[in-house]
């Protein structure tokens, strides 16, 4: 299966649904932009996977998927990051537990008051075939 972690050695693995290991941000009501690199990876070396792509979603009322923005990994930095709410379309991945970096940018505009976005989430999408 596809996963992400939050760090290079594959074990701060994001969760899946139930958001007990989200990617999480802070940003302050006059906005702000933070950038960090996430791995996805292959957890199973019974298993590759093609036609791959990491699509910022937002199922919710309204759709802030535009605050994020990815970026393919380009020798251990950012290169250049895709419009607002476009998906990322990352190399096919046949090797198991080998992280393939890529980076994710938010950006936050200016709000009123205090708010927990909950609903924005990185969607993976793949063909999965056996090895």
């Amino acid at each position: 299966m596809l996963k992400i972690s939050k760090n290079v050695g594959l074990t701060d693995i994001v969760s899946t649904g139930d958001g007990s290991n989200a990617i999480s941000t802070q940003h302050p009501i006059t906005g702000s932009t933070v950038e960090m690199k996430l791995w996805l990876f292959n957890d199973n070396a019974a298993e590759r996977f093609e036609n791959i792509n990491i699509d910022p979603t937002d199922s919710v009322s309204t759709d802030e998927s535009t605050w994020i923005q990815l970026a393919p990994d380009n020798a251990g930095v950012a290169g250049t990051y895709l419009s607002g709410g476009t998906a990322l379309t990352m190399a096919n991945i046949s090797d198991s537990n080998v992280g393939k970096p890529f980076w994710v940018k938010i950006t936050t505009p200016s709000v009123g008051s205090v708010q927990n976005k909950t609903d924005i989430k990185l969607t993976v999408n793949y063909r999965k075939f056996a090895v």
